[in-house]
């Protein structure tokens, strides 16, 4: 994902009036949607979701605040503006809107009508978009004799076509079973993914929310906002964190390399790509609360990656040891920093307030846990040689950075 807005909400407020009485359905309402993510956009009947989405559609013209559409305010816009913002949307309705005169191909291919294409490229296109959406078998059937799910299909392709960066859907699994509702929702999240452009769906459907990015709740007038990337973003530091608590006890097992190796590797990635997930929402534009917890997500993130190559070097380091004496000397220390692991890998998982406070008691003072342990492994070792105290020294170091961060990341999680 980008951290491109592509369209901006500032302090839109619209109503109606009915029976001589004035409705607010939108009331000081600020969002930012961005290229690459999924919006469900949820609430009562009556609550304004369709009203928002045609206005974002430039379907109806915006009564006070602003929406910037790629660049081009709807206030207030002329037709010709509110003309061109509609052709860089792709619309999916509820109820297809296919023409029943035309097979399913020509309907894709009447979204192509206002661009003036060559006709052979037209029809490339046409066909392609069929075929990602997984009708090559069906292009040619007129929609009385495809499925529900396949007319589907048909309108998300005719939709799509013309490469749009935002796509509107209003309802688009009302009229489907919860499994073809599903795959339907499914493949417009992966197509969406593809091509790098927003999805912005009102449903009523719960079945399908964890597909979502963000679900935006409108009631009374007003949107509470929920991030599920950050949320499952959370969730997954548990698993990494459990993860990196396995390296001491496989490097200490030689004969597990290639299993070292491979959770090392999968490790990581699973960190890289929390790190980009969370690196696309510090700068966006959110109500207080996540953006709060975002920016302490984001920090979580950082101080598992340096936890992560704290625990790598003390592992090389302890693998290594000049002596079998100087491995006995430093057990101990192997021993309290698998349990430090531990403990934050079940803080992580059990969100336990006393979880919490244990580890941030065991991990308060990292600087007198290193002096204490040198004192005891180095001081009192007289007769260590100077390379056995380098290693003791070196090893203590790498302790006390993971502690350092451990101790980091409780912080973090207390705050949350």
């Amino acid at each position: 994902m980008k951290n491109k807005s592509l369209i901006s909400i500032s302090n839109l407020t619209h109503s109606f009036e009915k029976n001589d009485t004035k409705h607010t359905v939108l009331h000081d309402v600020s969002l930012d949607f961005y290229s690459g993510e999924t919006v469900i956009v949820m609430g009562p009947s009556g609550a304004g979701k369709t009203t928002l989405l045609t206005l974002l559609g430039a379907l109806r013209t915006p009564q006070a605040g602003s929406i910037v559409v790629q660049g081009i305010e709807l206030r207030n816009a002329t037709t010709r503006q509110q003309l061109e913002v509609r052709q860089r949307i792709g619309f999916i309705f509820q109820a297809h809107n296919l023409l029943e005169s035309l097979t399913a191909f020509e309907n894709v291919q009447m979204g192509l009508a206002h661009l003036c294409l060559p006709h052979t490229e037209s029809q490339d296109r046409a066909r392609t978009m069929l075929q990602r959406v997984g009708l090559e078998m069906h292009m040619h059937k007129r929609p009385r004799h495809l499925s529900v799910g396949q007319r589907q299909r048909v309108a998300i392709a005719r939709g799509l076509v013309r490469a749009p960066l935002i796509i509107i859907a209003d309802e688009p699994t009302a009229s489907l079973d919860s499994h073809t509702g599903r795959e339907i929702v499914e493949l417009l999240y992966s197509l969406s993914q593809q091509d790098g452009c927003a999805v912005l769906m009102v449903t009523h459907d719960t079945r399908i929310l964890d597909l979502a990015d963000r679900i935006l709740t409108l009631e009374d007038g007003r949107i509470d906002e929920s991030n599920q990337i950050i949320d499952r973003i959370r969730s997954g530091l548990f698993l990494i964190m459990e993860q990196i608590s396995q390296y001491p006890a496989l490097f200490a097992m030689e004969k597990n390399k290639e299993q070292m190796d491979a959770l090392m590797q999968k490790t990581r990635k699973s960190l890289g790509k929390a790190r980009i997930d969370i690196s696309t929402f510090v700068p966006r534009k959110m109500n207080e609360s996540l953006t709060k917890k975002t920016t302490l997500l984001h920090s979580a993130v950082e101080n598992i990656f340096q936890i992560e190559n704290a625990i790598t070097r003390f592992c090389e380091q302890i693998s290594e040891p000049p002596s079998a004496s100087s491995a006995a000397r430093t057990d101990a220390i192997f021993q309290s920093l698998e349990f430090l692991l531990f403990a934050t890998a079940e803080m992580l998982g059990s969100n336990s307030e006393d979880d919490i406070k244990q580890l941030l008691k065991l991990t308060s003072d990292k600087n007198d846990l290193m002096e204490e342990l040198r004192k005891k492994y180095i001081n009192a070792e007289q007769t260590a040689t100077a390379k056995e105290q380098s290693f003791v020294f070196d090893l203590t170091q790498s302790f006390a950075i993971a502690v350092h961060f451990l101790h980091s990341l409780a912080e973090n999680w207390a705050i949350e």
